[in-house]
């Protein structure tokens, strides 16, 4: 399994490349799981939150890293996003939405290519 850093370039060169050929459903795909892995790395806030305070251009004092995903993490991430959209599929053939199962199915492919 890739680091983050170096999943995400992979997944936006294959983003600018589906860009290029105007395949909208995988632009789709793959923004919405360099979302996912970008939430992943948010830093919480928790209850160190100050309120409102008014900073300088460039002050280093609220600069914070964000979290390193590690390779499991990352995996279960991916995991997570395929399964949701498999599970979404199975709902939608349930319901009779052929298409929109297929949709789905389809981004969980897409997805899939970025699990190890």
């Amino acid at each position: 399994m890739d680091s983050a850093p170096s999943l995400q370039a992979r997944i936006r060169a294959d983003l600018k490349s589906a860009m290029q050929g105007r395949r909208g459903a995988e632009v789709r795909t793959l923004r919405t799981l360099l979302a996912a892995i970008d939430n992943a790395q948010a830093v919480p806030v928790g209850d160190r939150h100050e309120t409102y305070v008014v900073r300088s251009f460039g002050d280093a004092g609220v600069e914070i890293p964000r979290l390193e995903l590690t390779a499991e993490t990352l995996a279960a991430l991916l995991r997570r996003e395929c399964a949701e959209r498999l599970a979404a599929a199975k709902a939608m053939l349930a319901a009779g939405q052929e298409a929109r199962a297929a949709v789905l199915q389809d981004e969980a492919r897409i997805v899939e290519r970025y699990i190890g």
